[in-house]
């Protein structure tokens, strides 16, 4: 099996002191949860994460620095908010990598189901949506000559949600912002999948597709991204 390793990036920044959340996690409970691919390219895991383990990122999440999320365009990270209108928030390396190595643990465990040769995590990245965020459509990948390369390298995009539409999970609640898939998959006849995010679900696909988040009626959507990545030199808009 090809080593799965989690690319370590961005800078140390000062946060309140930190959960426990982490602390449960093993090797089993990191693959065991059950693979459902919706279409071809698109897949979730249901349970990835416990309630528990939510609201303690979500309670770390509020107490973190946070700031606009940018977008790539043209090889230049810049502030577009008619096209992504979230926040980023900020934790040391230590803290991401937890979960870093879990979401990168879970897809090695997985991987012949992935057909892929990715072989590192990049990120991962903590966002929040309040009322009136949005994500316009647009894809994982390399788009232009001079994107950075490690977009080029994107396999996989992996979300991790950690509140929903439920008031019973005691967890913060939202209205809106819908995960909205265009699948490209020959043989699936309705090319457009909505996820609406649950407490816990890590939604998997192919870092090549469309996709877009709804505009988000009221409440705080929190979720958590990464993408497996390939070391391998490929060229604009791989996507194997």
């Amino acid at each position: 099996m090809t080593p799965i390793s989690v690319e370590e990036g961005g800078s140390l920044m000062s946060v309140p002191q930190q959960s426990q959340w982490w602390g449960n996690t093993n090797k089993s409970s990191c693959t065991t949860t059950e693979l459902a691919f919706i279409t071809p390219n698109i897949a979730t895991a249901r349970g990835f994460l416990t309630v528990h383990e939510c609201a303690e990122i979500i309670s770390a999440m509020n107490d973190a620095p946070r700031e606009p999320a940018q977008v790539v365009r043209a090889g230049e990270s810049i502030l577009d908010q008619s096209l992504r209108f979230c926040f980023d928030h900020h934790f040391p390396d230590a803290f991401k990598d937890r979960i870093g190595e879990r979401m990168a643990r879970y897809f090695g465990g997985h991987r012949d189901q992935f057909e892929s040769d990715a072989d590192y995590l990049y990120g991962p990245y903590f966002m929040s949506y309040e009322r009136g965020s949005y994500f316009r459509a647009h894809r994982d990948v390399a788009n232009h000559r001079n994107d950075p390369a490690r977009l080029a390298a994107h396999r996989w995009s992996l979300l991790l949600y950690l509140n929903g539409r439920d008031e019973a999970s005691g967890l913060p609640v939202f209205d809106g912002g819908a995960l909205i898939l265009y699948e490209t998959a020959p043989a699936v006849r309705n090319r457009r999948v909505v996820i609406v995010p649950e407490p816990g679900m890590l939604v998997l696909f192919r870092s090549a597709l469309m996709h877009e988040v709804a505009i988000l009626h009221d409440g705080t959507r929190y979720a958590i991204a990464g993408w497996m990545a390939t070391s391998t030199d490929q060229a604009i808009g791989a996507h194997q």
